[in-house]
Formats: C-alpha cells, structure tokens, sequence
C-alpha cells in the first residue's frame, strides 16, 4: 500500500480481516488492528511494535519515524482515523443507533434500556464508561453489524463534545435523562451544560426519521427540544407514566415497587431493584424508548424487574451491622441533591448520610458544597463528610468532617457505626466504597 496515508476504507478491510481493536498494547489479542493513540503521558506510537509482537495483524501509527515500518498503518491522525472508522462501520449497520446523554443517570438508564431491548432484539450497548471520544468509536467498533439495536452513551465535559460524538456515532434516536448541574467547571456554568447536552438533540433534528424522548415533567427537557419530532412522556398527561409505592407488598423482594400507566390501563406492582424516584424517572424512559421500537410492556417490565445494578450505584447492601445505600459512583449538585431528598422522604431507622466531595465544580466548588450540606441539615439528616471541599465548611452541626476517605475509615475502625440505614454518596475520586466493609 506504499507510504502514503491509508484511506478509511483501507482501514476497513483490515478490520474486517481481523478480530477487534486495541489501543492498549499489553492487552493485545492475536489478530487485534492495534491503534497507537497519543495522551498526555503516553504515546501509543512507542509500543507500536509491542503490540505487533503480542500478535497485532497490524499497527496503525502516526509518527513520521514509523511510516513505511513493516507491520506498520501510518496515517496522518491516529485518533481522528480510529474515528472515522468507526463512523464508517456504524454506516454499515441497518439497526437502529440510540444516542443517550444527560447530567445524572445515563449509564443506569443506559442499563436499564438494554435490559428492555434485549427481550425482543440483538441488542448492544456501551461497555463500562466507554462514552468519550475514544470510547464512542471502540463501542461502535464491538457491534456486530447484525445489532439490531445500538445504545450508544455520549458523555461530556465542555460544549462541542457530544457534537462530535454525535457526529461520530450517528443516532437515530435520542434520549437526555436530564440536564443538571454537572461538570460546571468544563461547561462554564449551567447554561453551558445545556447548550452542551442539546447538541444530541440538534444532531437527531437533521436527521431524515430523528426522534428524541422527553420527560415532560422536565421544563428545560422541553426547552431544548421544541419543534423537533419528539416523544413525550413521564406525566400523567403524556403516558406512559409511573407511580412509586410508598408501602411495599408483604414478601416484596426489591428495593421499590411502582405502577405504570399506560393507554392499556394501570398494572402493577412492579419490581424496580434500585431506590429513588430520579431510578423510577430512568425505567420509565427505558420502556418508552422499548415500546416506541415494538417492545411491549409486558416484555419491557420483566427486562426492568430483571436489572440489578452493580458498580456502585444505588446499590442497597445489608451488612451485618448496617443497611448501607452505596451510591459511589459518582455525584455532582443535582444527583447529590436528588439523592438527598429521596433518602430523608424514606424515613429511615437511623439515617446517617456519608458525603463525599463533588468534583470539576471550578468557581462554585465552594458555593455547592455549602448547599448540599445545608440541604442535608435542613432536611434532619446527620451528615458526616469526606473530602477538603467539604472539611472547609463551617459547621456548627454534630456531624463530623474528614479530609479524606483514610481518616473516615479510622474513625470508623475506632467508633463503630451500627443498627443505621447510612447513604454513601459521593464523586468517584473519593472512593467511599472503601469504608463499606467497616460499616
């Protein structure tokens, strides 16, 4: 093929002669297309070889040095070529491509729509937080071109991103669980998340049969998608709508139980295993977007009563001193908020609220912590707290603040906690996972 710069097509037929994509060599599989990406520490270029070695059928690179090397792919742009791949294979596939973003939720709900989808279709979704500019293009990659459906997560940090996943992965449909505070830093502020989250929806607008899904229960939902071919729901105006249960059923097994109404009439009780209304708002966005592509309900509500979530979100875990709400995954002001809320409505025996600090809030890293901690005082919870941001608060509470996540295990090794329901809830970098084996 020469020395010049290979074509995507080129690209393509390599692909297709081999058996997946690499971008890691020590994870290099024989007959893996191995692309050396560049990122602020590493330069995947430098173990172009490695990667031949493990058995890559070739290497695509992007250093001059390597061009015309045996084994070797050069192109003038690794990542931009891993891109444009990708959206060269997703054109190939007759399925439908689902593009999903949002502040808060999107990965369970991305969760819970494969659980849905899956009842009726070769369905296959985004793997663990593959949703950035390099993860979009290795989920496209994994998807077998018989996928019938395609659940595609999009995540973002700053305006411009979920355009250029959009422009990438190409969704048919869209879905934003919400719009919140999130990534404040990146976006420089609220309003730059929403111009940022909208981008999926103005992508799906120009396309020839684009549809999104609303919750319209969610005013600024309803903002961004006005004119677009839209599907409402989420209301007891726009069905399909659900209704918590504030007493479960004797012997129920899950955490929440709910009713769904639809145009068919009101069934339930349904099992949902997760806590929260903000999980309630995501099953019902699950068996809209089901029911839309031929999912019935009945198919949709035994794909969301079959979902458990993992991973550390909303996760009810009972030890043997404690019942431990584990939602460590991740948080920012709206998800902390929404969780807030939601525990101190169940009334528990005991509640004690673990909160660790909420990152990438740049200017109003200081002014949403106060607001989270007054909102969990306000509401009668004690709340201890993990993390400098929230240790240089003043308090004039009982509860307790640690710097990290070390001096909250001491104390908890010393003190004890027991016969608590306790939410842990926090930013993943803070990793309050680890307290749990001492509670």
């Amino acid at each position: 093929m020469g020395t010049q710069a290979h074509s995507t097509d080129e690209l393509l037929r390599l692909f297709d002669a081999g058996h997946g994509i690499c971008t890691d060599s020590r994870k290099v599989q024989p007959g893996d297309l191995y692309f050396a990406l560049k990122g602020e520490r590493f330069d995947g270029n430098a173990y172009a070889q490695a990667a031949l070695d493990a058995g890559a059928v070739k290497a695509v690179v992007d250093d001059e040095a390597l061009r015309g090397g045996a084994g070797m792919v050069w192109v003038e742009d690794g990542l931009q070529a891993l891109q444009d791949l990708a959206r060269a294979h997703r054109r190939r596939m007759t399925g439908t491509v689902i593009g999903l973003t949002g502040s808060n939720g999107k990965t369970t709900t991305k969760e819970l729509l494969y659980s849905v989808l899956s009842q009726r279709f070769r369905t296959h979704a985004t793997q663990g937080n593959l949703n950035n500019h390099i993860g979009v293009p290795l989920t496209l990659l994994s998807m077998p071109l018989d996928t019938e459906v395609a659940i595609v997560e999009m995540g973002a940090n700053h305006v411009g991103e979920i355009r250029e996943l959009a422009e990438i992965a190409e969704p048919d449909l869209g879905l934003i669980t919400n719009i919140g505070l999130a990534h404040l830093e990146g976006f420089g502020g609220p309003e730059g998340v929403k111009r940022g989250k909208r981008e999926l929806f103005e992508f799906i607008a120009r396309r020839p049969e684009g549809r999104v899904f609303v919750h319209a229960g969610q005013p600024v939902l309803l903002e961004v998608s006005e004119g677009q071919t839209r599907t409402l729901f989420g209301t007891p105006e726009h069905l399909p709508h659900a209704t918590g249960l504030s007493d479960l059923p004797p012997d129920w097994d899950a955490p929440s139980a709910f009713l769904l109404h639809t145009p068919l009439g009101t069934t339930g009780p349904h099992a949902l295993h997760m806590d929260g209304g903000y999980n309630l708002d995501n099953a019902l966005a699950a068996l809209t977007v089901g029911a839309h592509l031929g999912v019935t309900w009945a198919e949709g509500l035994a794909g969301i009563a079959s979902y458990r979530p993992t991973n550390n979100r909303s996760q009810w875990v009972v030890t043997p001193h404690n019942r431990v709400l584990l939602d460590a995954y991740n948080a920012n002001p709206s998800s902390m908020e929404s969780a807030l809320r939601n525990f101190a409505a169940q009334q528990h025996h005991a509640p004690l609220v673990i909160l660790g600090d909420m990152a990438e809030l740049g200017e109003y890293t200081a002014a949403e912590h106060r607001r989270i901690l007054d909102l969990a005082l306000e509401l009668g919870l004690e709340a201890w707290t993990v993390g400098p941001a929230f240790a240089a608060l003043e308090r004039t509470d009982d509860g307790l603040s640690f710097d990290g996540p070390e001096a909250l295990m001491e104390a908890l090794d010393s003190a004890g906690v027991s016969s608590r329901t306790v939410l842990l809830k926090g930013s993943r970098s803070v990793q309050l996972e680890v307290a749990l084996p001492l509670l």
